[in-house]
């Protein structure tokens, strides 16, 4: 999603700085940007460590003298996939590890790019929660635990800088059809399951994204300390069933 929405950036005009804890990775995404007449730089960082963090904001001033956009996704999918489970299951280097990426390296970039916005008394900041950290879902507890804190975060955020100029909103994505995934939603039963879980077709990166840059853009000018589910209907009934075909008799 990262991704996405740093090319739908640039497609719109905007100077972006891709920032990864994978410095090649990021090089190729702006490469890429810039193969295409955008405009944009790499920036390795590792959003745990505050001084990368503060660097990676420096370098940005540097470069671009403002920024107006932070959207961040920080976080390792194969990690929370493979580790996270139920509190009474998890080892504590594991509730860490997961707080320290997703909650605290949530909270350093705000802080950090927050500070400057304020400063130049404008700016938009997007985060990136989940619907997980909306409704219960059994053996993520980690997880749902450090992006809850994100949402909570949103809310206090905006309510102290609006003052500044500055808005804070966050994007709740549900099950998105990103590379990791795919390899996943290959399998037939998993299909089956998406299918049971969503009303609508799992959607990938390039349709989260746009409303991401709805919330950068001054149209949404009236907006902050929002949190969006974007979820192709996960959260908007209990299973895709249809409860009312069953009769009676059958019940």
């Amino acid at each position: 999603m990262g991704r996405a929405g740093a090319v739908l950036l640039a497609r719109e005009g905007a100077s972006v700085v891709v920032a990864d804890i994978n410095a090649e990775r990021a090089q190729a995404i702006a490469d890429s940007i810039r193969e295409s007449g955008g405009e944009a730089r790499a920036i390795a960082v590792d959003v745990r460590d505050a001084a990368q963090v503060e660097a990676m904001v420096e370098a940005t001033i540097a470069a671009y003298g403002r920024i107006d956009v932070l959207y961040h996704n920080a976080v390792d999918g194969k990690f929370v996939n493979e580790q996270d489970r139920r509190a009474i299951d998890m080892p504590d280097e594991i509730w860490d590890r997961m707080i320290g990426l997703v909650l605290t390296g949530t909270f350093r970039c705000l802080k950090h790019v927050g500070s400057r916005m304020a400063a130049q008394k404008s700016g938009s900041i997007i985060l990136s929660a989940t619907v997980d950290a909306l409704i219960g879902c059994a053996g993520l507890d980690a997880y749902t635990a450090a992006k809850g804190g994100v949402v909570a975060l949103t809310r206090s955020a905006a309510a102290g800088l609006a003052r500044d100029g500055v808005r804070v909103n966050a994007i709740c994505p549900g099950f998105v059809a990103t590379e990791p995934q795919l390899e996943w939603l290959k399998k037939p039963e998993a299909r089956q399951i998406m299918r049971m879980l969503h009303l609508l077709p799992v959607p990938p990166p390039e349709q989260i994204v746009p409303f991401m840059l709805y919330l950068a853009s001054d149209e949404s000018s009236a907006v902050t300390g929002g949190i969006f589910p974007i979820d192709a209907g996960y959260m908007a009934f209990k299973a895709n069933v249809d409860l009312m075909g069953v009769t009676a008799g059958e019940a």
